[in-house]
Formats: structure tokens, C-alpha cells, sequence
């Protein structure tokens, strides 16, 4: 009985207000631990973060952080992360006309100034730990590791679900996924099987070959529904001559990667600021 009062109660209010879903977004960032990346590199990523994601999140998102590199697979740490939905930016003593504003005001400040100054400090001295993992960028196992810190889910799975969560003043809302990677995408392994520095060379076809190859490995992971943006992908300095070729292959190949693991690619070069911005504003 009262589950469907709760019921009734909600849809008086859904015809007064109407029903409406949260979209939450799980960030994960994933940054080029290489040694092969300068640390001015570095310092533009850790930059871009800062001036692009953090002041664009929402009170409910989620962000984690991992590095790229060659302990990927078997040393894959979470080095920074924070749920935001998790944490309380209100304040008792606040006013009943201004609670909300200051508890926004609370939350930019923890994300313009504590998060930022954190981030940064943490990137900058795990690097420095893992010093020993610089040797290769082995992105492809970097996303299979991710694949665990993918966030599709929501708080409802029907109508009825919906109409509860709003009896019992609780928001609907559902999770989205945002991979945001940070290297010049040139794939190097400790085996080589994957060594993206030869990709000048390469043909369509031999590109083709290898995501092929990634497929029958099961090494493509389920990406369904994620959105990617990739920041920074150029050359390596071993392409020479061939460098624009190389910039070409690579991308081809993360096209057609992304395209199999069922994940929407958002954004790919090597300032893709505004792409990322436009994703984050977007309602």
C-alpha cells in the first residue's frame, strides 16, 4: 500500500514537474608516463586538465587518473581519483536563499584549488616513482586495464524505478563514460608486437592487419557507449622522413580500435582543447 501511494504521490508530481535523468560523467584520464615525453609535454597536459576538466565537472562527477607506459598491464595504479558524488558541499549554518549557491561555491574551490594543486603534485611525483616504467607506451594495454574503471550504470531500471526514486526524493541519473588519453599515441610494447614507430612505412591494409591482429587477441576491449578524446597524438622521432605518414597510420589504426571496441571517438589530434571543451559543456 505503500509503495503505491509513494507511486501515486510521484506521478502528481511528475505531471506538475515533470521527470528528469542526471547525466553523470566518470572521467578517466589517462596520461603518457613515457620517458620519451618531455616534461614541458607534461606540464601542458597537467595544464589542460586543469584549465579544460576540472572547472567543467559536474557536483556528481567522477575522475580517475592513470598513467600510460610500460607497466601498464601488470603495475596499473590508480594514482589520483575522486567521486564527487561522494562528498557533501553544503554547510548547516548556510541560508535557506543562498544553501545552493555556496555549496557550489564549496565545490569550485575544491576543484579549482585543492583538486588542482593536488593533481598536479601527484602526476609530477609519480612519475618520478615509476621512473623505471618510462621505457615503453604501451597504450593498448592502458585501455584494457581502464576497461574495469568504466561507469555505464544508473539508479533505475524502469518507470516504476524512476517514480520512487522521485517519491523518495532521490534524483535519476545515469552514468557517462569519457576516456580522456594524453600521448602522441605511438604504441610501443616490451615484446614490440605492437611498435608504432615503424607505422610510416605501413600501408592501409598492414594497418588493417594489426587491428586485426588486437581482435584475435582479444586485446579490443568493450567500450560500448564511452566516449574518447585523444590529446597530443604526432609523431615519434624515430619516423624521420616519414613522420606524416607515421601521424596518418596511427590515427587510421585508433579509428578503426575505437570503432571495434564500440566507443565514440569525440576527438583525435594534438590540440583537441576545444573538442574537449565542447564535450563538457554539452548538455
Amino acid at each position: 500500500m505503500k509503495r503505491i501511494t509513494l507511486i501515486l504521490m510521484s506521478c502528481t508530481l511528475l505531471i506538475l514537474a515533470g521527470c528528469n535523468t542526471e547525466k553523470r560523467k566518470n572521467f578517466i584520464v589517462l596520461v603518457d608516463n613515457s620517458t620519451s615525453v618531455p616534461q614541458d609535454v607534461i606540464e601542458r597536459y597537467i595544464k589542460t586538465i586543469q584549465e579544460t576538466i576540472l572547472p567543467n565537472m559536474g557536483e556528481k562527477d567522477k575522475l580517475t587518473v592513470q598513467f600510460i607506459d610500460a607497466c601498464s598491464q601488470n603495475k596499473a595504479e590508480r594514482i589520483y581519483s575522486f567521486n564527487l558524488a561522494e562528498m557533501d558541499f553544503s554547510n548547516k549554518m548556510d541560508g535557506v536563499n543562498h544553501a545552493a549557491d555556496s555549496s557550489r561555491a564549496r565545490l569550485r574551490h575544491y576543484l579549482l584549488q585543492t583538486v588542482n594543486d593536488e593533481l598536479a603534485n601527484t602526476i609530477i611525483a609519480k612519475r618520478h616513482e615509476r621512473k623505471s616504467c618510462g621505457n615503453y607506451t604501451d597504450i593498448v594495454n592502458a585501455l584494457n586495464e581502464a576497461k574495469s574503471l568504466v561507469e555505464n550504470g544508473k539508479n533505475y531500471t524502469s518507470k516504476t524505478d524512476k517514480l520512487l526514486n522521485d517519491a523518495q526524493g532521490n534524483d535519476n541519473y545515469d552514468y557517462e563514460t569519457c576516456i580522456v588519453i594524453f600521448s602522441d599515441m605511438v604504441n610501443e610494447n616490451a615484446a614490440r608486437t605492437f611498435d608504432f614507430t615503424t607505422f610510416g612505412r605501413l600501408k592501409d591494409e598492414d594497418v588493417n592487419r594489426k587491428v586485426t591482429e588486437l581482435k584475435e587477441l582479444n586485446k579490443i576491449p568493450d567500450l560500448h557507449g564511452v566516449k574518447i578524446l585523444v590529446y597530443g597524438a604526432t609523431s615519434s622521432k624515430e619516423a624521420g622522413a616519414f613522420a606524416g605518414r607515421q601521424i596518418e597510420n596511427v590515427k587510421l589504426f585508433w579509428e578503426m580500435f575505437f570503432q571495434s571496441a564500440g566507443a565514440d571517438l569525440k576527438g583525435y589530434g594534438y590540440d583537441t582543447q576545444m573538442e574537449l571543451k565542447q564535450y563538457l559543456v554539452a548538455k
